[in-house]
């Protein structure tokens, strides 16, 4: 007796037969969460409730009474549909009615109006970036996309800057605890620019952005703190406690990243066009007070002296012209080696070349340091972060 092998194709329409045809008439109730209008005009959202969630589509042809958003509670009429391509069953939606806020969105409403009451999104308490910061925090997960877009903007756009980057919980329990601890880690640090975040997602994922202990701890921050959780849309509590807010985490490093060359290059134009400024006014106030002297009674009797103070005032101005080449050049060859033995003193520079660096609550350990006094220390690499433990130190002889 031969078995009976389904194709995956064949398997999916039977499973697709027994969802659709138990589940094509049903009203369910629910609160609308990852709300997304779909370009096409398509509608991509999903229902929940205290412990579970359902994915729903609502196709463009189907006619609403209102604008549905995240934390909506809606009643709904519909059916189960499977769709083949990604093997997912979803609540194929074919008309709903809003029935009201949702719990969550509540909770942020009455937080966000608590402390707007408070003070704590007032102006007057934001702190102002430093003009040219050289170390900076980060705060979020080691393994999502924001620390890369954070950590390879800041390179290309600040290669001189020293990045603190504490690994951090961004999402579910706990995460707000270790938000908070974060701060603190990075508060008694040496780095002067904070920027806390994470990438998008719905109001449950970036809850613990809206949890008031967090509030509390970025609003005591004493340091420079820049909140760059979600997208373009996603606004948390976090957000308006800060002292700046960045639509993404990539803006965020932009922000606290001047561009070093440029900053420089500028200062040195400036520079240059004062002293330009000021040759010019001493020059013309040398030729009137000349022009005073000389007067026009003595004028044809003393020309010849005339022209020679007009050559040395030509001279004058060409040695004067040749000395702010000169001096210009230098400054731009000093500013040029001063960058380059700063990036050379990167202490980061080394993991390029397969290198690792010690680490041990912020501080870097250096040859001059033992081992023997830690137990846990963070090994650094290029792409990489390993947390060890330290357990027996052998003589260097041994090798």
């Amino acid at each position: 007796m031969s078995e009976n092998i389904l194709t995956i194709t064949e398997l999916t329409q039977d499973i697709k037969l027994v969802l659709e045809d138990g589940f094509y008439d049903i009203n369910v109730e629910g609160e609308i969460s990852n709300y997304k209008a779909h370009s096409s005009g398509h509608k991509y959202f999903s229902l929940k409730d205290e412990n579970a969630q359902i994915s729903c589509v609502m196709w463009r042809s189907r006619a609403l009474d209102f604008n549905p958003k995240d934390g909506d509670k809606i009643n709904a009429k519909g059916r189960i549909t499977v769709y083949p391509q990604r093997g997912n069953y979803q609540f194929d939606v074919l008309s709903m009615n809003q029935k009201g806020v949702g719990d969550l969105f509540i909770k942020f409403e009455k937080l966000k109006l608590k402390l707007k009451n408070k003070g704590y999104f007032d102006q007057e308490h934001k702190i102002l970036l430093p003009t040219l910061p050289m170390k900076i925090g980060v705060a979020t997960s080691p393994s999502g996309a924001a620390v890369k877009d954070i950590i390879s903007t800041l390179e290309r756009r600040f290669p001189l800057a020293s990045i603190y980057f504490r690994p951090t919980l961004v999402q579910g329990d706990g995460a707000a605890s270790d938000i908070v601890s974060a701060i603190d880690e990075l508060e008694k640090s040496e780095c002067e620019v904070i920027i806390i975040g994470r990438g998008g997602g719905s109001l449950e994922d970036l809850w613990c952005f809206n949890e008031e202990i967090v509030a509390e701890r970025i609003f005591n921050c004493k340091k420079v703190l820049i909140s760059a959780v979600g997208h373009e849309t996603d606004f948390t509590i976090a957000d308006f406690v800060a002292d700046y807010r960045a639509a993404t985490p990539t803006a965020a490093a932009e922000l606290a990243s001047p561009t070093t060359r440029d900053y420089l290059l500028e200062g040195l134009s400036s520079y240059e066009n004062t002293i330009t400024t000021n040759l010019s006014k001493l020059l013309k106030y040398y030729t009137e007070k000349i022009d005073y002297i000389i007067g026009d009674k003595t004028k044809n009797t003393i020309e010849s002296t005339i022209y020679n103070y007009s050559q040395f005032l030509d001279d004058l101005q060409l040695s004067m012209n040749k000395g702010l080449n000169y001096n210009l050049k230098s400054k731009n060859q000093i500013v040029s080696s001063f960058l380059n033995n700063i990036k050379n003193l990167n202490p980061h520079l080394p993991l390029e070349k397969g290198y690792a660096l010690l680490r041990q609550k912020g501080h870097i350990i250096d040859n001059k340091d033992s081992l023997d006094k830690y137990k846990y220390i963070d090994i650094i690499r290029k792409n990489e972060l390993a947390l060890a433990t330290i357990k027996k130190i052998l003589p260097k002889e041994i090798f």
